[in-house]
């Protein structure tokens, strides 16, 4: 049979250990309720309470090694897969862009041959060539045949006039050095 002082007795020392007293009693609790022995309370803010460190332990046993060791290697191969799909995408963007500007000068060349294409299908085109090619003209026009030595010499007033003597320094520079 257990008595009612010894199960209170039992249930106030649980008390004290879960409240963090401990061994040591009430004589904690005093400390704490004189504000540490001095009577005075601290002022202004309270120190930031500290957060434990999160440490990273390495495995102790093989099977976490061999873990550790397998996510690195998957790890890598991912790392590797993904800078081959980033450079398939940057092939694959400018390839794109070259054909893009491929594009656009065919364009502008397919332009320009129109243009061509309809000035050789117009009338003026057609009557040019005809006259070049055939000696053809039109309508009205007179065929001037100019036999050969029937050439006749300009008159005087219509001949251009002789250029003017250089300057003797200049005809001295030009027999010497050549100019």
């Amino acid at each position: 049979m257990v008595l009612p002082e010894a199960s209170m007795l039992a249930s106030s020392t649980a008390w004290l250990w879960r409240v963090g007293l401990g061994a040591c009693g009430g004589a904690s609790l005093r400390h704490r309720e004189a504000g540490r022995g001095s009577g005075r309370r601290r002022r202004g803010p309270a120190p930031a309470p500290t957060r434990p460190r999160l440490r990273f332990r390495l495995p102790a046993s093989r099977a976490g090694v061999t873990w550790l060791v397998a996510l690195v290697v998957i790890g890598g191969l991912l790392a590797i897969q993904v800078g081959r799909q980033v450079y398939a995408s940057y092939s694959i963007t400018e390839q794109a862009a070259a054909l893009q500007d491929q594009i656009t000068g065919m364009e502008q060349q397919n332009d320009q041959l129109r243009q061509e294409l309809q000035y050789l299908q117009s009338d003026a085109y057609v009557g040019a060539e005809a006259r070049r090619l055939a000696n053809l003209g039109h309508t009205g026009d007179q065929l001037l045949i100019i036999p050969p030595g029937a050439a006749a010499t300009l008159p005087a007033a219509l001949q251009p006039a002789a250029p003017a003597p250089k300057p003797l320094l200049e005809q001295w520079l030009d027999l010497f050095f050549g100019h």
